[in-house]
């Protein structure tokens, strides 16, 4: 048995506990710490469009002028996640 040490990429807290399980699954976990923005992530994401470096290269392509079909092969990503990543970002900086 090993013991596999984990701690929230946001915060960098060890204050973790494992949280349930994906519908494909994998192990969630849930940040303790209360200045935590992040709550709840997993260790390895499935999909690399979930990914937050791959969310934020999203936004900085689509900021330095980059098309959604470009943004999406270049990053292995699809159209659809590029335009939902976007819009979510657009409505969050909006309120």
């Amino acid at each position: 048995m090993t013991v596999v040490g984990v701690q929230c990429p946001q915060c960098g807290s060890r204050e973790v506990v494992r949280y349930g399980r994906q519908a494909n699954g994998e192990q969630r976990y849930r940040c303790n710490n209360v200045d935590c923005e992040r709550r709840i992530f997993l260790v390895r994401y499935h999909h690399t469009g979930r990914l937050p470096e791959v969310k934020r290269q999203i936004v900085d392509m689509a900021l330095n002028g980059s098309g959604i079909r470009d943004t999406a092969r270049v990053l292995g990503v699809s159209p659809t996640t590029v335009m939902s990543t976007l819009k979510k970002k657009r409505r969050r900086s909006t309120r």
